[in-house]
């Protein structure tokens, strides 16, 4: 979409409530490029939750589909990764609302299936796209229950937290 090219706030914004409400063939790097944007505008916390709503719906379709979407993996990645500094960098100066934007995000992936990973055009070593997705569904939840498991080990935090205030992460981020 266009708008995500400008530079108005609310332009950013009205395409976010579009994708909410018709989620259904938007694609991860459509997803990168909404929270990259929202971040650029101030929705700090707005662009946690779609960074890793787009890493979620990503793995879901690599997950499923075994051809036809190598660039669209790379450049999701690639995009994570640049932008997932400056993302993450800000998303665990709080690590509570972190859970809560991870989790979020999990759920609306869950709840709002890419539905590109049902199209035949899309090569799928799986008879059983559905089941498919839901295993790698279960996969991600309990990655999701392992980073909360790590985080909520008081030594673990203590650790993370040291290393932020070494390398400056919150002096950069948690304003």
């Amino acid at each position: 979409d266009a708008r995500l090219g400008m530079n108005d706030p609310k332009k950013i914004r009205e395409v976010e409530a579009e994708i909410r409400a018709k989620p259904g063939l938007i694609t991860p790097m459509t997803l990168m490029v909404l929270s990259i944007r929202l971040y650029d505008t101030g929705f700090r916390d707005e662009a946690v939750f779609w960074h890793y709503a787009a890493k979620d719906r990503m793995r879901t379709i690599a997950h499923v589909a075994s051809g036809g979407i190598s660039g669209a993996v790379v450049a999701t990645r690639d995009f994570a990764a640049t932008a997932g500094r400056t993302i993450n960098g800000y998303a665990f100066c709080d690590f509570n609302k972190q859970r809560a934007a991870r989790r979020a995000a999990f759920e609306w992936v869950r709840d709002n299936p890419y539905q590109a990973i049902f199209m035949e055009r899309l090569p799928s070593r799986f008879t059983d796209r559905a089941a498919a997705l839901q295993d790698v569904l279960a996969q991600i939840e309990d990655d999701l229950r392992k980073e909360a498991e790590y985080i909520g080990d008081p030594e673990n935090r203590k650790a993370f937290q040291m290393a932020r205030q070494e390398n400056g992460a919150n002096a950069k981020f948690c304003w």
